[in-house]
């Protein structure tokens, strides 16, 4: 009888065992509670901060994000960890942003979108490299990753954060004289029979007003404000869970690698043929604008002069950006021996070199377009583009011939952070406002302008509240007297409807803005109001 052949040191030459592969268990945060209880409670806090509604936001926005910064000190602190000075800085300049954007300034729309961004951005890397050092020699490449992976992060850090929880912690002990399962049980049986009670109750007291009535002394049972309460609580969760879980539990910054492919392979003719070729192009560029770059006249045929300084500074912003991608591009593409050599780095002298003449020539077209058409918000938003781009560029010059562009990125983003603010600090709504009513009521003509610049009240309005003063102060001539309110917008009592319309009722404390309440202040100095039921009528 041939017996099956079993495993071991007498088996037959010809048996093998079985192997089982298993894949490489990924490294996860430990389970801790901790990080959840901040999220939750900074979940709180925006609820109580936001008010009812959550449609104005102002000082409960930097209070926020003090109380967020606090608690993730507050942690690392209770961990025995350090902040790094990467993580501080970045949080401190989300701080600056939130209170000047929200708390002191009404910006527009375009800078005010500008500066959310900017916000949201310092705190993902804020939050990311709060524990670990080292921002400072990150490459773009990695810089990049690590905003990529801030931004799932915000999406996923809250169940992250859930998953996460010492579950195993709420099984319920046994306790002597208490019965079998002792009070763990009961409450774990007391948090599921809430919701049920919420939900159902609601519904039933929704079909009944009786029953409601009947339920009335202990609870509002009001299903759409129950439904409003914990959506918004959900959210607000899940969005300090994005920003906590990066800050608190995450074991890296960056789920990404740090350095772009190694793929250098291109010797000093590969590299250095394009950048001679664009170093040559911006010399020709330059000799071409000799006739009217630095005067504005002798303009190319068929070009009026506002289609060469308006679309011309955006293409010059353009061609400067993609002239500091290329560098940067070329420079990680290169072999190292060639990239440290003078002559490749005399290469990209003769590209930054014409490069600055171009930018001095852009900001020369920004120049002419506000003597002929003012400031507007967009002009604003180009001269700080310029101003960074005229910085970034200096800056990698200075780390290319040192052969250091791997420390670009984190130096260029506290730029750009620095030059927004700086931005922002000149109040762009007053400050167009100002130049411009000021050149209309003063008549200002000049040799790009023969006929003084008009100007329109309601674009004015749209500034926001910033430039409410330069409004009230000039209301006289900015308006025009009409019979019949209703038949012309820039009539003044049409301007006095308006801002009594958005200024007349005070903001709440917790949406504070110093810009709004300087505005409800002057409001209410004004003529009242026309009634709603006599705007339209004769």
């Amino acid at each position: 009888m041939t017996g099956t052949p079993t495993a071991g040191p007498d088996a037959p030459p010809s048996f093998k065992e079985p192997t089982y592969l298993t894949a490489p268990s990924i490294p996860r945060p430990a389970r801790a509670a901790t990080p959840f209880l901040i999220a939750l409670g900074l979940g709180t806090a925006a609820q109580f901060l936001s008010g009812a509604q959550g449609d104005n936001f102002g000082l409960n926005v930097p209070v926020w994000v003090a109380l967020f910064s606090a608690a993730c000190l507050w942690a690392l602190r209770r961990r025995g960890e350090q902040p790094t000075p990467e993580g501080l800085t970045l949080l401190g300049a989300a701080l600056l942003l939130a209170v000047t954007r929200y708390a002191v300034f009404d910006m527009p729309g375009g800078l005010g979108a500008l500066n959310s961004f900017a916000l949201l951005l310092s705190l993902l890397l804020g939050a990311a490299f709060l524990r670990f050092p080292g921002l400072g020699g990150w490459s773009l490449w990695g810089v990049i990753g690590a905003t990529l992976t801030g931004s799932l992060r915000f999406i996923y850090g809250p169940f992250a954060l859930l998953e996460r929880l010492p579950w195993a912690r709420l099984r319920p002990a046994r306790e002597r004289g208490l019965g079998r399962w002792g009070v763990g049980r009961w409450g774990v049986g007391a948090l599921l029979t809430l919701p049920v009670l919420l939900v159902f109750g609601g519904l039933l007291a929704s079909a009944d007003a009786g029953f409601a009535g009947l339920l009335g002394g202990v609870l509002d049972w009001r299903l759409d404000r129950l439904w409003n309460a914990g959506f918004r609580l959900a959210f607000w969760f899940a969005l300090a869970g994005g920003l906590v879980y990066p800050a608190v539990m995450a074991l890296r910054p960056s789920l990404m690698f740090r350095a772009g492919p190694n793929t250098a392979r291109l010797g000093l003719v590969e590299a250095g043929l394009p950048l001679a070729s664009l170093a040559a192009l911006f010399v020709v560029f330059l000799l071409a604008q000799l006739p009217y770059y630095l005067s504005g006249t002798g303009l190319p045929e068929g070009v009026t002069f506002a289609v060469y300084i308006r679309e011309g500074f955006g293409q010059l912003m353009m061609v400067a950006f993609l002239s500091l991608t290329l560098l940067l591009v070329t420079h990680a593409l290169t072999r190292k021996e060639v990239r440290t050599g003078v002559a490749y780095r005399l290469l990209n002298l003769a590209v930054l070199a014409p490069l600055a003449l171009v930018l001095l020539s852009a900001a020369n077209r920004w120049r002419l377009y506000g003597l002929a058409y003012g400031l507007s918000e967009t002009r604003l938003m180009g001269a700080a583009f310029l101003v960074w781009m005229a910085l970034c560029l200096g800056w990698l010059g200075h780390l290319l011939w040192r052969s250091q562009p791997q420390r670009f990125a984190y130096p260029a983003l506290l730029m750009g952070l620095g030059v927004l603010l700086t931005t922002t600090a000149l109040n762009p709504g007053a400050l167009i406002a100002r130049v411009n009513v000021n050149r209309a009521v003063a008549g200002v003509t000049n040799q790009l302008r023969s006929t003084p610049q008009s100007i329109n009240v309601l674009t004015l309005l749209r500034l926001g509240a910033d430039a409410v003063p330069t409004i009230v102060n000039n209301l006289d001539a900015l308006t025009r007297a009409c019979k019949w309110s209703g038949s012309c917008l820039n009539s003044r009592q049409y301007v006095i409807n308006r801002l009594h319309d958005r200024y007349d009722t005070p903001r709440d404390l917790r949406a504070w803005n110093a810009s709004s309440a300087r505005a409800h202040q002057l409001t209410l100095k004004l003529p009242p109001a026309t009634p709603d039921g006599e705007r339209w009528s004769q």
